[in-house]
């Protein structure tokens, strides 16, 4: 994201284990960890690169989320990681409060 424009959601620490893989190669995964969580979408950690714009679906390790998402951003980090941003179509349910979320209903 540009420097000069500021962020207007809230982001949430949060981690939670992810899996995710590529739409066109769905049996293909990546173990990720999730640096933040805010509307709508969230950061994660992985050891791989991801494009934006490339489309992904996202499953929770534990748990039963699953959704598909939008690579929005990506930048590599030290040590062979990427910190990589994900649009989601609604909310993460991850255990934290979202109902002062734009367009969440509590």
């Amino acid at each position: 994201m540009p420097r000069d424009r500021q962020r207007i959601q809230k982001r949430t620490p949060a981690s939670v284990v992810l899996q995710i893989s590529r739409s066109k190669q769905p049996f293909l995964k990546e173990l990720a960890f999730t640096e933040n969580v805010g509307w709508p979408g969230v950061r994660v950690i992985t050891e791989g690169s991801w494009e934006p714009g490339e489309r992904v679906i996202v499953k929770s390790y534990q748990g039963s989320m699953q959704s598909r998402a939008r690579v929005s951003h990506g930048h590599p980090l030290a040590e062979a990681r990427y910190a990589v941003g994900l649009e989601l179509p609604c909310p993460v349910a991850t255990g934290i409060d979202v109902s002062d979320r734009p367009g969440v209903n509590a």
